[in-house]
């Protein structure tokens, strides 16, 4: 009788040893008795016979696919996940299909009805040895047989192909080129300038994946996208495209997984977790705004979306088109050195932009008013931006737009009022509050910030008569309210939407004439290694919201101007400039793993920083290159009643990072961290 080792899902749990009377395969999904209640499992792999004894697998119910073992063993290796965090990756939402329920959301079960006793026929035997699903014969509200692969797709008959090629634009010398290039290459980078096209070469390569028999998937950082992408999609691809994020209810869930099992699905638009899903012969994946930090789950398995896509375009010989108008410096760097970098020039609007430069931040100055007044008066439209990393506030000096930069990091201190210290959250390093800036000696200096609610109540006194909307997440709470705010807008019903990085992303406003960007400064000296970064991509990404069909304006509040203005019209000389400037103690010349440590207690949670620190300066000495960068209290000292502490360390490659954590047992890691403050 075989023996297995099988990850319990849903539950804490260390991987735990049943026997079955069948050959079964790693990957196969079970029912197993954990503490004397059932609970599902997935077998890691057949063990010899131990020395205790073992309880039977109580059922067989299904088996994860190919691609799924192979990522979920990646996520669990590489992120330094539990195999049950992986695996709960691809079944973390509730499943009805017709009245049963095929996959249940593992966590939240609590009752589990006893399977009916099944007569073992021959047929069953062979599913069983296989590993196969069976048939479902359970009632109402009882755990059925649930199978995480799908079978071959029927392909598009030639009609259907020509139906589709008809519906498809046409593509422009400049996106021909792209095309033939993405053709040639299993994975491009695909840096097009805003308006250049860049969704129709998506189309264009979807078609293709289709013709060849095989579906698509599209991931989008924000789910925001989803409602107008999904619309362009069924223009052109019909009845065949499905979206997926998480604002989706449990049935509307059930009712895709089960089309995907149809074979009536051939393309999903979707978030990051869209990747979990069991699509067959996968052909394509396109991640849209690669450069977003959306792609990266903060909490554990804390994987990144971009990079799982990559892995499996390498291992599955599948192709990978990552696109954005502002690639990441660390995505720009790997794929011209590799030369899977495509440069998409141009734009496809043929619009002008005017920007103007004003030396202020978060204020409503005459200037700004007026550009904004004028703009309704002609019956086009304004957005507003306002940054949202709020959770600490760097120094700022309000006369010349000096930030205080540590001297040990190049990266700007926060401040901590309660201290009255400037403080680096990568070294440690300390200086008192000043009260004059060191540039120009003026004593003009803050922290403040403005927030969404406050400008609209202060633009709606200004201009009584304006229609002022609001785009954040306290607003769009709901997929329903986020609808309505995109539609209130898209129908000029909102003149003027106020927004945080929700209005950056990737939306189509044709009536669109300005684009407002207030408190960039904020953003520019966060004290992230990426700051300048994150600042530049948020002010081409709004930018490039205004002047998609006609001449558009682009006004910009900064103390920064001057620096600013060199690189509005170029984002490559930014990654040029970028380039030069990092240290090289961070992406893309080193990798980044955070560790992170909290506790009720503060003495406690710096204790577990402390105990570890000493082991981790060993492990490290052994790789080259390798060392910790920073450690001490986060910037966000407390969370949910938590005491946070962390340790930030480098080395030129993940493998001597992993190697070095091999022997600290359970920690809290986050690899290619993005968040490190």
């Amino acid at each position: 009788m075989p023996f297995y080792h099988i990850a319990p899902l849903g539950i804490k749990s260390p991987i735990l040893t049943y026997h079955h009377a069948n050959a079964l395969k790693k990957g196969v999904l079970v029912r197993i008795e954990v503490r004397r209640k059932s609970h599902y499992g997935v077998i890691c792999g057949e063990v010899g016979k131990p020395d205790f004894e073992c309880k039977d697998i109580l059922e067989v119910c299904g088996i994860f696919g190919d691609k799924q073992r192979l990522l979920a063993d990646f996520i669990a290796k590489y992120y330094r996940a539990s195999l049950q965090e992986s695996y709960n990756l691809f079944t973390s939402f509730k499943i009805r299909y017709q009245n049963a329920i095929f996959a249940p959301n593992f966590a939240e079960s609590k009752i589990i009805a006893e399977s009916k006793n099944r007569a073992e026929s021959a047929e069953s035997k062979t599913q069983a040895e296989s590993a196969t699903p069976t048939e479902s014969t359970a009632p109402n509200n009882t755990l059925a047989h649930f199978r995480f692969y799908s079978e071959p797709i029927a392909p598009l008959s030639q009609s259907e192909i020509i139906s589709i090629e008809s519906r498809l634009n046409a593509l422009n010398t400049e996106q021909q080129k792209a095309n033939a290039f993405i053709e040639s290459k299993n994975i491009t980078l695909l840096f097009g300038d805003t308006g250049s096209g860049k969704s129709e070469i998506y189309f264009h390569q979807i078609a293709r994946a289709l013709a060849r028999n095989q579906t698509a998937l599209l991931l989008m950082p924000e789910i925001a996208l989803t409602p107008q992408m999904h619309a362009r999609l069924k223009g052109v691809f019909g009845e065949c495209v499905e979206v997926w994020h998480s604002k989706l209810t449990s049935a509307q869930k059930a009712k895709i997984v089960q089309n995907l099992h149809q074979n009536r699905i051939k393309i999903i638009a979707g978030a990051r977790s869209a990747l979990f899903l069991p699509l067959a012969n996968l052909g394509i994946i396109i991640v849209d705004e690669e450069h977003d930090d959306a792609y990266k789950s903060m909490s554990s398995p804390r994987y990144n979306a971009r990079d799982l896509a990559m892995y499996l375009a390498t291992k599955c010989h599948i192709k990978l088109i990552l696109g954005s108008a502002t690639p990441s410096l660390t995505s720009y760097t790997q794929a011209r050195e590799k030369g899977y970098l495509y440069r998409l020039r141009g734009t496809h609007f043929g619009a002008s932009k005017n920007f103007t430069l004003e030396s202020s931040i978060g204020a409503l100055t005459p200037k700004l008013l007026e550009s904004i007044a004028r703009t309704i008066d002609s019956s086009k439209q304004a957005i507003i931006f306002l940054p949202t990393r709020a959770n600490f506030k760097s120094l700022i000096c309000m006369n010349c737009g000096y930030g205080f930069v540590c001297p040990f990091c190049s990266v700007n201190m926060s401040v901590h009022v309660k201290r009255r210290a400037l403080c680096c959250h990568y070294c440690g390093y300390t200086q008192a509050l000043p009260s004059i800036c060191p540039e120009c000696q003026s004593d003009s200096l803050s922290s403040n910030r403005l927030g969404t609610q406050q400008l609209a109540s202060e633009l709606a006194a200004a201009l009584p008569h304006a229609n002022i909307g609001i785009f954040d997440k306290d607003h769009a709470s709901t997929h329903k309210k986020l609808k309505q705010i995109l539609h209130d807008f898209n129908t000029q019903k909102t003149q003027i939407l106020i927004g945080t990085q929700m209005l950056s992303k990737g939306h189509d406003y044709h009536n669109v004439a300005l684009a407002v960007i207030m408190g960039i400064d904020y953003v520019l000296n966060s004290g992230d290694y990426r700051s300048f970064e994150r600042g530049v991509v948020l002010v081409h990404q709004i930018a490039g919201r205004a002047g998609r069909k006609d001449a558009g304006a682009v006004f910009i509040q900064s103390l920064q101007a001057e620096w600013l203005e060199a690189f509005l019209g170029d984002y490559e000389a930014f990654l040029r400039y970028e380039l030069d400037s990092r240290s090289h103690n961070y992406p893309p010349f080193a990798r980044l793993a955070m560790l992170h440590f909290s506790h009720k207690s503060n003495e406690r949670a710096k204790a577990q920083m402390l105990e570890i620190l000493p082991k981790l300066q060993a492990r490290l000495a052994q790789e080259p290159q390798a060392k910790i960068i920073g450690y001490g209290a986060n910037a966000i000292e407390k969370i949910a009643g938590k005491y946070r502490y962390h340790i930030l360390i480098c080395a030129p490659k993940a493998t001597q990072i992993l190697r070095a954590l091999e022997t600290l047992g359970d920690i809290d890691v986050d690899i290619d961290a993005l968040d490190t403050l």
